[in-house]
């Protein structure tokens, strides 16, 4: 049974490959992976694009899976799943909306909207609705600063995260990150991290990346290897 809804989802992007009719734009992939900030970035109408990787750790192993949709200009609709590889089962899925606000314009970021909507196995709510504000700014033509701050277990938490991103030529690009989970009754959870990406063709990118937990008595490290690819 478990094997059969993995083979559905696949089944299903797979569906929408063919389906969906070929955009006119011309523009490259811009990934929400392999870092943990929201990017302020939507898809242009019609456009699909798959994002999938898999990270390793003392604790799990899982396959992240993520489709995005650009339904209208500036709004894309996107459904994610985690696939827990040692159970093997669905940990979590979450569709989610992103709604590009406005543009940057001089010293103003850019900003961006997205609402979740997840079904989870292993959190206390099994269902939760929350959001999250993401900003980028640009700082020079190859670095630009990226963050957002997200709501976590139905509001009752929430998540920061900080990234610097670096993009010496049109191939690669590189990243570190800091993020964090404060929710209440925890002790709240500090991480850093750090990857590379490297465009293929400008539509489909592999990317590395690895990071850990910090101020605990015994760190926990991953390592996640992936991959995006946009249908034109």
């Amino acid at each position: 049974m478990r094997k059969s809804k993995n083979n559905f989802l696949w089944a299903f992007a797979a569906s929408l490959c063919t389906t969906i009719a070929v955009a006119q734009s011309q523009e490259s992939l811009n990934t929400d992976r392999p870092d943990q900030s929201e990017g302020v970035y939507t898809l242009p109408k019609g456009q699909f694009q798959v994002e999938n990787g898999l990270v390793f750790s003392k604790e799990e192993s899982t396959d992240n899976l993520m489709l995005r949709y650009g339904l209208i200009t500036n709004t894309e609709i996107r459904l994610e799943t985690n696939f827990d590889v040692k159970t093997p089962d669905f940990s979590s899925t979450i569709f989610s909306v992103k709604q590009r606000l406005w543009e940057s314009e001089r010293y103003l970021p850019s900003v961006s909207l997205i609402g979740y909507g997840q079904y989870s196995k292993t959190d206390v709510k099994k269902y939760s609705f929350d959001a999250c504000l993401a900003f980028e700014s640009s700082l020079s033509e190859q670095l630009s600063l990226a963050y957002s701050l997200s709501s976590v277990q139905q509001f009752e938490g929430y998540n920061f995260t900080t990234e610097l991103n670096y993009t010496p030529t049109s191939k690669f690009w590189g990243f570190v990150e800091y993020y964090a989970t404060y929710q209440p009754h925890y002790a709240p959870l500090h991480n850093i991290n750090a990857g590379i990406a490297y465009f293929i063709k400008p539509n489909f990118q592999i990317d590395l990346s690895g990071g850990r937990t910090l101020f605990q008595e015994e760190a926990n490290y991953f390592l996640e290897v992936g991959m995006g690819y946009l249908f034109n």
